[in-house]
């Protein structure tokens, strides 16, 4: 069985034991090699017939077809281009297996990170808020495949918040209320929304079967019961909202740990309406239902509050930053990014097409949809474009237990 392309010094020393080096490729890879790890000269293939016959770095130059002399047993071949992906399908189509025949240079090792985000095959569902739809395009319910491209639209309506309940994918859409999806996309049940509650972010706590709605509309968290299917309580952000019936500080998305509630808003002062953007995250006490105080300020509309490796994350949407911790920013994006998950080691970051150029004053303003695949560890990224629609507001990977 093939072992990895990828090889430390330590582990190329072993796999040269008794073994001639060959290299592939006539370029300045194989002299920084050589400079790292010296060993005996012996020769040089490469595809370009301009270097044929030449010598580099003392070395002559073949044409890869003097590898069919060789008995595999006896060399190893250090691939020495940035175009090793073409170089392993020549040498698979001389017999020779990848990483106990040949492995890439170590020294680009950090390619292995690239190659790596380029092939995961994973599906990630995508709720768009679009208020124009139909069953192509437009708000509603998206299925993306990282490794194809290829998105599918599976839900039609004006979709925000998502979380899985067991077996059933349960959905806000703005127009029907709370819709609960079998593993096809079905709706198979219903729950009613207060109305004029904007109901937006979403958040199942499984251990006491409640869920939780963030409805900026009113000002408040509302906790239902899903067993008795009724609303049990709700929690305001201030007393605002029982004066003046406004969205004051814009309640969006929701996380539950332990006893605490965690909510971004827009404003934590409650001036959303006077275009006032003192945007936080806000915890309040669940058995008490008052809030205990920001533990995130200044930020500019945040969104996708979650909990990853035991920590807070959360998008500071309108500056297209990635929170890790309070002070932790892991990533930066050129996009209006509002939806959020993590499958262990790439964070999937939900992009939307700007929703307020006019109140930035950067030198990048996206106005693509779709969303990001990004390493933390290497900062880098993809971007998997849903030209299907403009607007995006939850990112959920789906995993095999979700019926993928």
């Amino acid at each position: 069985m093939a072992s990895s392309k990828w090889k430390s010094w330590e582990e190329l020393n072993i796999k040269l034991k008794d073994r001639r080096v060959i290299f592939w490729g006539a370029s300045n890879w194989v002299e920084r090699t050589l400079n790292v790890f010296p060993v005996p000269p012996g020769y040089i293939v490469d595809n370009n017939p301009n270097n044929h016959g030449i010598t580099y770095s003392g070395m002559t130059v073949y044409p890869p077809i003097k590898l069919r002399e060789e008995d595999r047993t006896n060399v190893y071949i250090i691939v020495c281009t940035q175009n090793y992906p073409s170089v392993i399908d020549e040498l698979s189509e001389l017999d020779f297996v990848m990483g106990d025949d040949y492995c890439i240079t170590p020294l680009l090792n950090e390619r292995k990170a690239k190659d790596e985000l380029k092939s995961v095959d994973t599906t990630v569902l995508v709720s768009s808020p679009q208020h124009l739809f139909e069953s192509d395009h437009g708000g509603g319910l998206y299925e993306c495949h990282t490794l194809s491209g290829k998105v599918s639209k599976v839900y039609s309506g004006k979709v925000r918040g998502m979380a899985y309940v067991d077996d059933a994918l349960l959905i806000v859409d703005m127009l029907k209320g709370l819709v609960f999806l079998d593993r096809h996309y079905k709706v198979i049940d219903a729950l009613e929304l207060a109305s004029n509650c904007e109901a937006h972010g979403l958040f199942y706590d499984a251990k006491s079967g409640r869920l939780f709605v963030g409805q900026p509309g009113r000002d408040s968290i509302a906790i239902y019961s899903l067993k008795e299917k009724k609303l049990i309580n709700e929690i305001f952000i201030s007393g605002k909202w029982a004066k003046n019936k406004k969205d004051n500080h814009h309640v969006n998305d929701l996380l539950v740990h332990d006893n605490s509630l965690y909510v971004s808003v827009f404003s934590l002062s409650g001036n959303w309406m006077n275009d006032v953007y003192d945007g936080g995250i806000l915890e309040v006490d669940l058995e008490t239902g008052q809030p205990v105080g920001p533990v995130a300020s200044g930020l500019w509309m945040p969104h996708s509050i979650s909990r990853f490796n035991g920590r807070l994350c959360y998008v500071d949407s309108m500056r297209g930053e990635l929170y890790d911790t309070t002070w932790g920013r892991t990533g930066h994006f050129y996009s209006f990014i509002r939806g959020l998950d993590f499958d262990g080691r790439y964070y999937y970051v939900g992009a939307s097409e700007h929703r307020y150029p006019e109140k930035l004053n950067t030198d990048n303003i996206s106005l693509d949809a779709g969303f990001y695949l990004f390493d933390p560890a290497t900062k880098m990224s993809r971007f998997f474009p849903i030209p299907q629609t403009e607007a995006v507001h939850s990112i959920a990977v789906k995993s095999q237990d979700n019926g993928s």
